[in-house]
């Protein structure tokens, strides 16, 4: 999926407003652990640069900052990042990342 595609799907899928940030994360898949980046998070997902594909419907734990760690599951994965949704709800989100919910509805 192409980076304008990715742009327009996430466009007209976006339920909660979103943050960009730069923050070291940690993405369990199975029994694997990788390092990653989070380049934006909402109350419904986590956008992460990973160096690793992932296929879409994948089910996996994402660890951010020592704070959250929620399931999730890959919506769409393009150019070395991939859309995760969380599986829980947004207010479990908030309560799991503390300050780094504060402007997200």
């Amino acid at each position: 999926m192409s980076n304008k595609a990715v742009r327009s799907l996430l466009s007209t899928m976006r339920q909660h407003n979103r943050r960009t940030v730069i923050l070291p994360a940690r993405l369990d898949v199975g029994s694997y652990r990788f390092d990653c980046t989070a380049y934006d998070l909402s109350l419904g997902g986590i956008r992460l640069k990973v160096d690793l594909p992932l296929d879409e419907g994948a089910n996996v734990y994402v660890q951010l900052k020592n704070k959250l760690k929620r399931a999730a599951k890959v919506i769409w994965s393009a150019d070395g990042f991939v859309g995760l949704s969380f599986k829980d709800s947004p207010e479990v989100v908030r309560d799991g990342l503390g300050s780094l919910a504060t402007g997200l509805s």
